[in-house]
């Protein structure tokens, strides 16, 4: 696991959520993606734009400037204008023919697109993407709904990752909530999947927080935790003919300890989604309330330390799994990886646990 002072990574070679679609409007965005300070806007045609938030012509921030009629982006400071490609294609009160050479008026694109409602960023600059970014699952049929929340978490990426995914500590953190009652015996199942690792859970009783369904009812969770490089948490809870509830949480590093998230629930009941919708909600902000303040503990004893120290069990089958991911991801674009392709290696392991 982790040991040295501060241990982060961040694969460059993948997208990143960086705002909800309806976040952009006539302003630009500014947005920090790693320390890496950003400008998201609506550029030609309404396309998503990405740019390094910094004028080429005085450093002054793109984000404090306008978004025209024409869909290219004004400098507040000099006018300097900039299209969604970097490129300045406007110096005003500059005669024709005078403008300085092309090179030395760009800046820094990160290319951007827009899919179920997100605007994704690839994370290296003037890159051409290799992938698409990770589509969220669809969730519909009758009692369908959604809830979306966001939290700016103080924490890095792999612990708000680890925490998503955490099922041992939701017993103690989220008594009552989440677990409560008698144990149980639990299978995990961890399993490779394309880009990420996935838990099943098998044998999980029916309930919420003490509340349980009788030993005898024959009834389970079907319960999956899943991560997808680089940034992507999903649980789903179901039970076959009663509901389904898929919450894809998307992550945004913007410095190696403050993680911005957002927690995509979806779900189908046999109940209208007008009354399960604020019970997700009212659950939901509870929960992260409780894991945000838990994070922050965690990262201020960490850095009062002065580093990492961590020890794990085999009940830690998705936190481990998580970081060694994000590492080979991160490995595999250094220049002497050879062709730089990745392939995501996490080994099969079965455990049994009470909870």
């Amino acid at each position: 696991m982790q040991t040295g002072p501060y241990s982060v990574a961040f694969p460059r070679r993948w997208w990143y959520p960086v705002a909800r679609s309806s976040e952009l409007g006539r302003r630009p965005l500014a947005v920090t993606l790693m320390d890496t300070p950003l400008a998201v806007f609506r550029g030609a045609g309404g396309k998503p734009a990405v740019l390094l938030d910094r004028c080429a012509h005085r450093n002054y921030p793109l984000a404090f400037g306008r978004v025209t009629d024409d869909g290219v982006l004004e400098c507040g400071y000099h006018g300097w204008t900039y299209d969604g490609g970097g490129q300045c294609v406007r110096v005003p009160g500059l005669a024709d023919g005078c403008t300085p050479p092309a090179h030395t008026r760009q800046v820094p694109c990160h290319a951007a697109v827009e899919q179920d409602g997100i605007v994704w960023a690839w994370g290296e600059p003037d890159a051409e993407p290799a992938r698409h970014p990770f589509a969220l699952p669809a969730v519909e049929g009758p009692g369908a709904g959604e809830v979306i929340l966001r939290c700016d978490l103080e924490c890095t990426l792999h612990a708000s990752l680890e925490n998503a995914l955490d099922v041992p500590h939701t017993a103690f953190l989220h008594r009552g909530i989440f677990r409560g009652g008698s144990p149980r015996s639990i299978t995990a199942v961890r399993r490779p999947v394309d880009d990420g690792v996935e838990v099943q859970y098998l044998g999980e009783p029916v309930g919420m927080g003490p509340i349980r369904l009788r030993e005898n009812a024959g009834r389970t969770f079907d319960h999956w935790d899943r991560f997808f490089l680089p940034s992507i948490a999903q649980i789903e809870y179901a039970v076959d003919g009663w509901f389904r509830i898929v919450n894809t949480i998307v992550h945004l590093p913007m410095s190696p300890f403050r993680t911005r998230a957002w927690f995509v629930v979806r779900f189908k009941s046999r109940l209208p989604a007008a009354v399960v919708r604020p019970i997700v909600l009212q659950r939901g902000k509870q929960i992260l309330r409780q894991d945000a303040r838990a994070l922050a503990r965690q990262t201020e004893r960490i850095r009062s330390l002065g580093g990492e120290r961590y020890a794990s069990t085999e009940l830690d089958l998705l936190g481990n799994a998580i970081w060694h991911l994000l590492r080979q991801a991160e490995r595999a674009e250094r220049p002497d990886s050879g062709d730089g392709a990745f392939k995501a290696t996490v080994s099969e392991r079965t455990v049994v646990f009470e909870a």
